[in-house]
């Protein structure tokens, strides 16, 4: 399967100046989600800050997560893979002008990364991609063939033997059609039976709940936002949707 370039996959179709800056506003402060998820990462054990560990980020936009990663972990490296040639330009300037130099972007198809990266990373890692592609199964055994140690995913995820295939469609101004693309959500249990098949025995997974407060967008669209419970957890929404996103990895 081929990564179509106009396909919005996760975060990387730019479809207007809101969503470069959504980009770009990760360099001034990471999301709450990537300091979370690396926060997991080490307690699981398989980040550590005093190891030279090489990691891959597919579906990487224009670098922000891995230039948060860097920073935490100086002594590993990090490549992003992202099929828009705009965000990877943008992303590898900032690396530049900054003299990162254990952060590198490629411009890639994560379905078809390539036979140089196989057996090249100790850990592949995708942010917030996975649950805007068509499914979850080319993407899991595109990744499983590079042969990595361990694979960790953030997305939409239900804990039972449920998954939802969503496509939204945004209006313009004119309730015209705008851009349209999917936030599917995909069972843990079929995704975790999916990856031992591939060789990644091991399986973890964690909800996360979000700790800080996001403002509904005034005109209604698709942006996410938080909506307080009475015993004080937030729910995380986008639109009409329920974002009921988690942690996953996976070892061999």
């Amino acid at each position: 399967m081929d990564q179509r370039t106009g396909e919005p996959v996760g975060d990387v179709r730019v479809r207007s100046d809101y969503e470069l800056e959504y980009h770009e506003r990760q360099f001034r402060e990471p999301y709450r989600s990537t300091v979370a998820f690396c926060d997991w990462l080490e307690t699981s054990g398989f980040l550590v800050r005093e190891q030279k560990l090489r990691i891959l980020d597919l579906g990487s936009g224009a670098g922000a997560n891995i230039y948060y990663m860097s920073q935490r972990y100086p002594g590993s490296s990090f490549v992003g893979i992202d099929i828009n040639p705009e965000l990877v330009e943008r992303g590898n300037a900032f690396f530049q002008s900054r003299g990162i130099h254990n952060c590198r972007l490629e411009v890639g198809d994560l379905y078809n990364v390539g036979q140089a990266h196989v057996s090249a990373f100790d850990g592949v890692i995708s942010l917030q991609t996975l649950s805007w592609l068509p499914d979850f199964r080319a993407p899991v055994e595109a990744i499983s063939k590079l042969q990595p140690k361990w694979i960790a995913l953030t997305s939409l995820f239900y804990d039972g033997p449920v998954s939802c295939t969503i496509d939204v469609t945004q209006y313009d101004d004119n309730l015209a059609p705008g851009w349209s693309g999917f936030y599917n959500v995909y069972s843990i249990p079929l995704v975790r039976k999916h990856m031992q098949s591939s060789g990644f025995g091991d399986f973890l997974f964690t909800p996360f709940e979000i700790d800080i407060d996001l403002a509904k967008p005034s005109e209604g669209r698709m942006s996410t936002y938080t909506e307080t419970l009475e015993d004080g957890r937030r729910l995380q929404r986008s639109g009409p949707l329920l974002m009921p996103w988690y942690f996953i990895a996976a070892s061999r």
